[in-house]
């Protein structure tokens, strides 16, 4: 089930987070950002097909994830748990959510998410979405 109360928790204390998200949120406060991210989680939600899970790292809650099909659609992790060795562990958790390789999309100005994610082994390749990066994870 979809968790308002996660979401806000993983972006808690983050004043910038508005500056890596969907450009047409730049604008809005935390909360109201919250609230958007939570909307759109909904709506895939609705397709029985989207899977809304804890990141819990050394039994701690440190943020959320979400996937549509093999699509990680969401995620996010709270700031006082971003750091490399808990962050390892956050990308292990979301490997282990798939049944093998997976996509996400980002929006070009997510460049935190995006580095993160190549650095734990994503590639990026071409999109046809205007503003995103398409990330693929290939198993090995």
């Amino acid at each position: 089930m979809i968790s308002y109360s996660k979401i806000m928790y993983a972006f808690k204390d983050d004043e910038d987070i508005s500056r890596y998200c969907d450009p047409k949120d730049k604008d809005l406060s935390t909360k109201e950002l919250v609230q958007s991210i939570y909307e759109k989680l909904l709506e895939y939600d609705k397709t029985g097909e989207c899977e809304f899970y804890d990141l819990m790292v050394d039994d701690i809650l440190v943020g959320y994830g979400a996937n549509y099909k093999n699509i990680l659609v969401s995620f996010g992790v709270n700031k006082m748990f971003r750091k490399k060795e808990k962050l390892e562990k956050v990308f292990e958790i979301i490997k282990s959510k798939f049944n093998g390789n997976f996509e996400s999309y980002m929006w070009e100005r997510n460049e935190r998410a995006v580095n993160w994610l190549i650095k734990c082994g994503m590639n990026k390749i071409e999109s046809n979405i205007e503003n995103a990066i398409k990330l693929v994870y290939i198993c090995h």
